[in-house]
Order: C-alpha cells, then structure tokens, then sequence
C-alpha cells in the first residue's frame, strides 16, 4: 500500500461533521435504524439491544436523548410493519 505524505487540502481526506439534531430529528434517526434492522429480520429483543448498546452511537444516542419507552415503541411499531415483509422471489418463480 502506498503512502504520502498529509496534504493539508486533500480532497479525499476523511472530515467528520457534528450536525445538531432536535427531538424531532432524533425520532426520525430512531425509526430509520428501526426499520432498518426490522427489514433484516432483526427481532424486537435484538433492535433493542442495539439501541441500548453505546457501539452504536447513533442508535443510541437517540435511546439517550428519547427515552427506552419511546424507542420501545418505535421499534415495536417497525417490527410490526416491516417484520413480517416476506420475499416474493419464490412464489414468482413457482408462477403463483
């Protein structure tokens, strides 16, 4: 692997942004990591542990700033919706 020297203008350079957040925005973050791993098959239980686990900072950075009980309820409504999304692939290849 190539090294070079650090070029202060660097186009390609990693650059990390705090972008601030109101409640609102938080409750959108929730849902969007909530629907995300309810469409992987994740279960309640699972998303939950996720949000509660500090490795996942911004999952659980909106459990710090929303509270358990209304992440609860955001991931039990996402797992609701998206939980039982089943693949249609196989019904389309048996012609039914």
């Amino acid at each position: 692997m190539v090294q070079k020297a650090f070029e202060p203008d660097d186009p390609m350079e990693l650059v990390g942004v705090f972008l601030p957040a109101d409640t609102e925005a938080m409750r959108d973050m929730a849902y969007v990591f909530a629907e995300e791993f309810a469409r992987m098959g994740f279960d309640h239980t699972r998303i939950m542990r996720l949000f509660q686990h500090p490795f996942y900072a911004g999952a659980h950075r909106a459990y710090r700033a929303l509270g358990e009980a209304t992440i609860h309820a955001i991931v039990e409504e996402c797992v609701q919706v998206w939980g039982r999304v089943r693949d249609a692939a196989p019904a389309a290849r048996e012609g039914g």
